[in-house]
């Protein structure tokens, strides 16, 4: 009986071990892909900022930053941590409050955690930036046509989709709020960029447009293209146009806006 009853808590035990790796293992598992997920981008650090490491006895020191570096962020559990590119850090300057190539394999953290807060407490701001391709999905709601041929100038409303490609400079901001011993992230990021957009929009051709060589009216479909700038906060943007329209019909010869300039405002979404 009494072995029995061994072999049973033995098998409960191998059990509960078995358990306890695997649970384990997922836990790994499942850090290490959020990890890999989080550090698919790089980013540029601002100089003269201050980073953390947790020292030996895990105490939390601080270094600065002499100059931009890149680094890889990931946000976990409300703490950004930033493992820093060793080809960016400067040489060694033998400096223990600065941070260089000798501090590659330290994980660095912003914003440590302070040990007593008041009741609404705010660190001060982590900047960080990127430049990449950018491609957004745009409209243009408001056009104005300069005047032509001694006619006024139009502003328009027509309907119209674009494709915006260009260069994008990212800057980034992060900050801890802290409250009540509690924590949390607070991310900001703002964007501009330069480049140039391709479409479709509709024009109404009529009597106007065409020196009265066309008595109706119709809706035309035009080639539309130009250059923007745009600003960007997270994933929406605004911009100004210049751009130029193509008729794609017949009519096009006459039509006295055919590759003549206009202005416009843009709305767009950014698609990466």
């Amino acid at each position: 009986m009494n072995d029995q009853i061994y072999a049973i808590g033995f098998r409960l035990v191998w059990a509960g071990c078995w358990l306890g790796m695997i649970t384990g293992g997922c836990t790994r598992i499942q850090h290490s892909r959020r990890s890999i997920q989080e550090l698919d981008q790089t980013f540029v650090v601002n100089r003269n900022q201050s980073l953390f490491y947790s020292d030996k006895q895990n105490r939390n020191q601080n270094k600065r930053l002499t100059k931009p570096v890149t680094a890889a962020l990931y946000l976990q559990n409300d703490t950004l941590f930033v493992e820093l590119i060793k080809t960016s850090l400067p040489a060694n300057d033998g400096r223990p409050e600065t941070i260089d190539v000798s501090d590659s394999t330290l994980v660095f953290f912003v914003n440590a955690r302070l040990k007593k807060t008041a009741v609404d407490e705010k660190s001060g701001w982590f900047q960080y930036h990127f430049t990449s391709f950018d491609t957004d999905l745009i409209t243009i709601p408001f056009k104005y046509r300069i005047g032509q041929q001694r006619q006024p100038a139009e502003l328009i409303t027509s309907a119209n989709a674009a494709v915006y490609m260009g260069l994008r400079y990212d800057q980034g901001f992060q900050r801890n709020v802290f409250y009540h011993h509690q924590q949390r992230s607070e991310i900001r990021s703002y964007s501009i960029g330069a480049g140039g957009l391709v479409g479709i929009s509709a024009t109404t051709i009529r009597p106007f447009s065409t020196a009265n060589l066309v008595q109706d009216e119709y809706e035309g479909a035009c080639l539309s293209y130009g250059l923007a700038a745009i600003f960007g906060y997270r994933t929406v943007s605004l911009g100004l146009a210049l751009g130029y329209d193509y008729l794609l019909d017949k009519n096009r010869t006459i039509w006295m806006y055919q590759n003549k300039p206009w202005l416009g405002v843009t709305v767009g979404l950014n698609l990466n």
